[in-house]
């Protein structure tokens, strides 16, 4: 099983790491760079594209449900998270760091364990992390809502 996870995990994180598709028009390999385009300000910063809770949450699906009832998977069913204490949703193995980490799952530990599971909860199991904090921020609202 410990095999199956860590090949599961590998390849989400490959599929996560994935470069984008080619712009149609855009210069092919081997062809001259086209003309310098003038950077914005450093005092502009780059307006994030708004992202709903869903869409974030389209990477978590293939370890997490969030359906009430629904099986566990990889990772455990997440309906009702916020509020949780780590390492408690019944019919799951977490890791003992996790069951020890005495956390009770509000934005701002979910924010943190997020932003870097490893370095939040040393000994997790969680590989993944969600380091646009655009994207952690609309998933945690997502996984708050009713």
């Amino acid at each position: 099983m410990r095999s199956l996870s860590i090949i599961a995990v590998s390849l989400l994180a490959a599929a996560c790491s994935q470069q984008p598709a080619p712009v149609p028009g855009a210069a092919a390999a081997g062809s001259p760079p086209a003309a310098p385009v003038a950077a914005a300000p450093a005092s502009t910063p780059a307006p994030t594209p708004q992202i709903s809770g869903e869409q974030a949450f389209a990477m978590c699906v293939a370890c997490h449900s969030r359906d009430a009832g629904a099986p566990q998977r990889m990772g455990p069913n997440l309906w009702g998270v916020v509020g949780r204490k780590a390492g408690s949703n019944p019919g799951f193995d977490y890791s003992p760091a996790l069951k020890a980490s005495n956390i009770t799952w509000d934005a701002a530990q979910l924010d943190a364990y997020l932003a870097a599971p490893a370095k939040h909860v040393p000994g997790t199991r969680m590989v993944i992390a969600v380091p646009d904090p655009a994207r952690r921020q609309a998933l945690i609202e997502y996984l708050s809502a009713p």
